[in-house]
């Protein structure tokens, strides 16, 4: 198994494409942990980051948040199932909307489902892929052009497009993880003509280490495509069965996060901040509830 990392590695760091935009820290857990996540232990945030961590998934999850990301609002959403013959399966949701005096300037919504499964598995080594299939849809409202009643501005415009993510993810005795995760392999494009663009594809290669299981480090390198390379890193511990911590920064642009969860039976309530040299704080709510 440790002679098929580096070539998977290997395959996605060949990927290249143009770049539209990009959001990186969906959920709280991202938010805290500036990102550093696609090597970490599965859980419902994998429908975001790596799907391929959904296969160690056994029982039901929910999850929603909501925030406000550079004061626009941001939403998401998501379940994971057990199916037969399947595995772990989830559908997932996010959405955002620009308003300005109660006209809705755009607006983008994302509909996902997501899918983990094992590889390979033995008693020491787990070998696990995930795919994403994702249906965009973004809307543009009408401009108010020179006059500035609208007369003379251009109309209401709105456009979809389907995109596949595809992950990896690789355990070694349950401690030492190493996690690939490739955004929009199929290079989707909005729009036709000279007005249209390709959707963001970006390449995260991340490692994990989890000493004992209250306890998980991480470290991920991003590049969305045509930019620099993101480095994170994130610490997340977990004080008792009620309180879990979380802590993470980013380099290029230098960004801290930190957040806090609470659990109550099966239910967690979370918290999360991250900061940004110029832009104000990005403040993240969530519930997450497991069925065991």
């Amino acid at each position: 198994m440790t002679k098929i990392i580096p070539i998977i590695i290997l395959i996605l760091s060949c990927a290249n494409g143009q770049v539209a935009s990009d959001y990186l820290y969906t959920g709280v857990e991202a938010t805290a942990l500036a990102g550093a996540v696609v090597a970490n232990p599965g859980n419902s945030s994998n429908l975001y980051h790596n799907p391929a961590g959904l296969a160690e998934i056994s029982n039901f999850r929910f999850r929603a948040g909501s925030g406000r990301v550079v004061n626009i609002p941001y939403l998401d959403f998501g379940v994971v199932v057990q199916l037969p013959w399947l595995g772990s399966v989830g559908i997932s949701g996010q959405s955002s909307k620009t308003e300005y005096h109660s006209t809705t300037l755009s607006s983008e919504q994302t509909l996902s489902l997501s899918n983990g499964f094992d590889l390979q598995a033995d008693r020491n080594s787990r070998l696990m892929l995930g795919y994403s299939l994702h249906y965009y849809s973004w809307e543009l409202g009408a401009t108010a052009g020179v006059s500035g009643d609208g007369s003379d501005g251009f109309a209401s415009a709105s456009g979809n497009a389907f995109g596949l993510d595809i992950g990896f993810l690789a355990v070694l005795r349950g401690k030492h993880r190493v996690g690939a995760y490739l955004k929009n392999v199929n290079s989707p494009q909005m729009g036709v003509g000279e007005s249209s663009s390709y959707l963001p594809r970006r390449l995260s290669v991340g490692i994990a280490y989890v000493p004992f299981t209250r306890l998980i480090t991480s470290l991920n390198m991003d590049r969305l495509l045509g930019e620099n390379i993101l480095v994170k890193g994130g610490i997340q511990y977990a004080l008792n069965d009620l309180i879990t911590f979380r802590l993470g920064a980013q380099s290029n642009p230098n960004r801290f996060g930190g957040g806090i969860e609470l659990k109550v039976a099966d239910v967690g309530i979370n918290y999360s901040l991250l900061n940004h040299p110029v832009l104000p704080l990005i403040h993240q709510f969530g519930i997450t509830f497991a069925y065991k």
